[in-house]
């Protein structure tokens, strides 16, 4: 069966510290009153991306990719499942303060993948920032006491952000993405969070949210933490430029700024593309033209050459 571009239909969680902007200007269809995240590449066992084209419409990308994996292509053989999960998030609220295991820990513990991430800010209000690390070393006594104490995030760098910053969160580090920002993540395949501290909140139904202290405890890199943005130079082409995001083994994601034409093709891996503004034309030989909005997230498999054409700011992730 003939390759074609998958388009995407995402997986809507309403954590209560999200908002509605992913509804009012992102165009998310839903009934949910919050929108906290939108799950728009994933085939992780929380929330299935589903295709909305094509001759695979209405099936799962996970069922799709094991019957066809050629699809996503060779270099991703190499990981025992798939390694990419994309979301967008909007916190109206600041986002408990976390922390995420390493492969190892993860494996050992959780029979799963670590999680390291990627955040590249697409809005923020005035005064928005994000918490990133420790000012200071510190050690697991000193986290226990401000845990008990509600003054843990006297410790935690606080990082100011504007649209088109990028920070990279490796395991290990403690972070919360503050109130007031938008943000995709680039991640790998893991949904294990471990809360260290969430402002006393309570659920809908009124009970305190779940704290994992303790395997925080055993994750936690305790050393100082420069809270930099990763600065990466825009490449000017004729149409278009791009910039870097993130480059890890487990995701490889750059950011375009489109004026007319651009052309898209790996041999090897899917190409994911995300529209951040505007919208795109996706032509490819054998088919019909795609149109894709902003908010909405194309799966184009390996080996398959497409063209982007329009007005347009998006973000690909590939291997």
């Amino acid at each position: 069966m003939s390759k074609y571009p998958l388009v995407l239909s995402p997986v809507y969680k309403d954590y209560i510290w999200g908002g509605a902007k992913l509804k009012e200007k992102w165009g998310k269809n839903t009934k949910l009153d919050i929108v906290a995240e939108s799950w728009e590449l994933s085939l992780h066992e929380d929330a299935l991306s589903r295709i909305k084209n094509g001759c695979y419409k209405g099936q799962t990308l996970l069922e799709v990719l094991e019957f066809h994996p050629d699809l996503a292509g060779k270099k991703c053989l190499s990981f025992q499942k798939f390694p990419t999960l994309i979301k967008l998030i909007d916190s109206k609220q600041n986002l408990s303060v976390q922390v995420h295991p390493s492969d190892r820990y993860a494996r050992l513990n959780e029979h799963g993948y670590g999680k390291s991430e990627v955040w590249f800010i697409l809005e923020a209000e005035k005064s928005a920032g994000i918490y990133f690390g420790f000012k200071k070393d510190t050690d697991k006594k000193e986290i226990e006491e401000r845990i008990r104490d509600n003054t843990l995030v006297e410790i935690l760098n606080f990082v100011p952000v504007t649209p088109g910053d990028v920070f990279m969160i490796n395991a290990g580090t403690v972070h919360a993405i503050g109130k007031g920002i938008t943000l995709a993540e680039i991640q790998q395949n893991s949904n294990i969070t471990y809360r260290v501290y969430d402002y006393g909140r309570v659920d809908k139904d009124g009970k305190p949210r779940d704290l994992h202290i303790q395997k925080a405890l055993e994750v936690l890199n305790y050393k100082a933490a420069k809270a930099q943005k990763s600065v990466y130079p825009y490449v000017d082409y004729a149409a278009f430029k791009k910039r870097l995001i993130a480059d890890n083994k487990y995701f490889f994601s750059e950011f375009y700024l489109l004026n007319g034409f651009c052309p898209l093709f790996n041999e090897n891996s899917f190409i994911s593309v995300t529209v951040t503004d505007g919208s795109l034309c996706i032509s490819y030989s054998g088919g019909e033209n795609i149109i894709l909005n902003k908010g909405e997230t194309v799966f184009i498999p390996a080996g398959l050459e497409v063209t982007l054409a329009g007005k347009s700011d998006f973000i690909t992730t590939t291997l």
